[in-house]
């Protein structure tokens, strides 16, 4: 293995050296850091020992350009007592250890062979989660249905790869989980998840500068935290243009139309996946023109959308199922359900998909005294039934304008981020009639 020496001064070189090529690695040193970032970039070289002593902080801007251009290979820092900051500086940037000067070449040789152990291990959990399949997604997600398997094959197939992953389908599928399930399953999965609600802050990748001076967003502390992470934007296509252009050049755009990225603010150089949900498939969302078609085919290398749960009715029962289990396991009590009532619940339509399953069903759970569930323990049901009993049911009005009033409540909820407050406001209701809409429609 070949091993990359950054010292200003010669001294590692001179001290480390002769050990590291007595147990067989190829030792390559130099002092300027431009030298050594062509090196290690031109050469296949699998490891860095950088001195943080360098010129002008010379070592922590090699690692940032080296992270910054693809490198991926093990980057030891050394320091000595003035050398602190940078030092935890550097391991936010990427680096994988820090020795303190002057380093021992026993100390320096067992630090690689530790770094070259956990990569080992890092490349054999990828390995696995490569040949595993959708298997691998389970538990965070529960899918009996076809159409729904296939689409967490291919998840499985592009959680191993770091290339960016745009989720689409309706409110309530499930997109983020399923984001944050490719996340954990990736060689990402022991990184940061970063999950970023473009909804709430359609600016957030800006410079302008509020009424009091401050930056309203700071994306530079964004990327920070999802180093060598994901970042996940939960509906991408609110974002203003401004931000939009951003990320444009954060995804490359030069690599599409030829020309020189651009945005308000500059480039942070951080290894970070991108991932984004949207509520419609990207061919609409280039038609309505809500998103640009650079940031499209940007985001848009790995397509999944997501199905309705009303068009995956073999995943209900498994979902109930499960969501029992997880009322059961917190209450420490047995719960169970009627066929009567499993079955109306796969009949229903589910205008807010798997999130409004989830809430009826834990709310169920948790008010049943004697946690045996039937249908009359689910407003919804007892709700479709009083329709589906009057004669020429399918043009009752009051059924129909309950249910859309219940999902343009649930709609008002995920975009306030299910602040109660927030979604009265933006429904033109009191609090006090929003709580009393909960209740009856099964939502409290």
């Amino acid at each position: 293995m070949r091993v990359l020496l950054l010292d200003a001064d010669d001294a590692m070189r001179r001290s480390v050296a002769p050990s590291l090529e007595e147990v067989g690695y190829e030792v390559v040193a130099r002092r300027d850091p431009e030298a050594a970032l062509l090196e290690a970039q031109a050469c296949g070289i699998r490891t860095v020992v950088c001195d943080l002593g360098l010129p002008n902080d010379g070592g922590l801007a090699f690692l940032r350009r080296y992270r910054a251009g693809g490198g991926t290979g093990i980057v030891l820092v050394c320091g000595g007592p003035t050398d602190a900051e940078s030092a935890a500086s550097a391991l936010r940037e990427g680096a994988d250890g820090f020795l303190r000067k002057p380093a021992l070449a026993e100390e320096v040789l067992l630090a690689l062979r530790q770094a070259d152990e956990r990569e080992r291990l890092r490349h054999e959990v990828a390995t696995l989660r490569a040949t595993i399949g959708a298997k691998g997604l389970e538990p965070m997600l529960v899918a009996e249905d076809s159409k729904m398997r296939s689409i967490l094959e291919v998840a499985a197939r592009a959680a191993a790869s770091d290339q960016a992953v745009l989720i689409t389908g309706e409110r309530g599928t499930g997109k983020a989980l399923l984001a944050r399930a490719m996340h954990r399953f990736s060689r990402r999965g022991d990184g940061a998840f970063v999950a970023i609600d473009c909804m709430a802050t359609p600016d957030f990748f800006t410079s302008s500068e509020g009424e009091g001076g401050l930056s309203p967003s700071d994306p530079q502390s964004v990327w920070r935290s999802a180093s060598r992470g994901t970042l996940l934007l939960e509906e991408v296509e609110v974002l203003t243009q401004e931000s939009q252009a951003y990320l444009v050049s954060r995804l490359g755009a030069d690599r599409f139309n030829g020309s020189r990225p651009t945005g308000p603010v500059a480039v942070v150089d951080n290894d970070v996946r991108i991932m984004a949900t949207a509520e419609m498939a990207i061919e609409r969302l280039l038609n309505e023109g809500k998103i640009q078609p650079d940031l499209a085919r940007g985001l848009s290398v790995t397509t999944l959308d997501l199905p309705a749960l009303r068009d995956r009715k073999d995943d209900v029962p498994a979902l109930v199922t499960h969501f029992l289990q997880q009322v059961a396991s917190k209450t420490a009590r047995p719960i169970s359900i009627t066929p009567q009532a499993m079955s109306a619940l796969a009949s229903y339509s589910w205008p807010g998909n798997v999130r409004e399953l989830r809430q009826v069903v834990e709310r169920a759970a948790v008010l049943s005294p004697s946690g045996k569930l039937d249908r009359s323990d689910f407003p919804v049901l007892v709700s479709a039934g009083r329709a589906n009993g009057n004669g020429g049911g399918e043009y009752a009005l009051k059924p129909q304008v309950e249910a859309f009033e219940r999902e343009i409540i649930l709609r008002a909820l995920a975009a306030c981020g299910g602040t109660r407050r927030e979604a009265a406001r933006l429904l033109r209701i009191s609090l006090r009639t929003l709580f009393y809409k909960l209740r009856r429609y099964g939502l409290a």
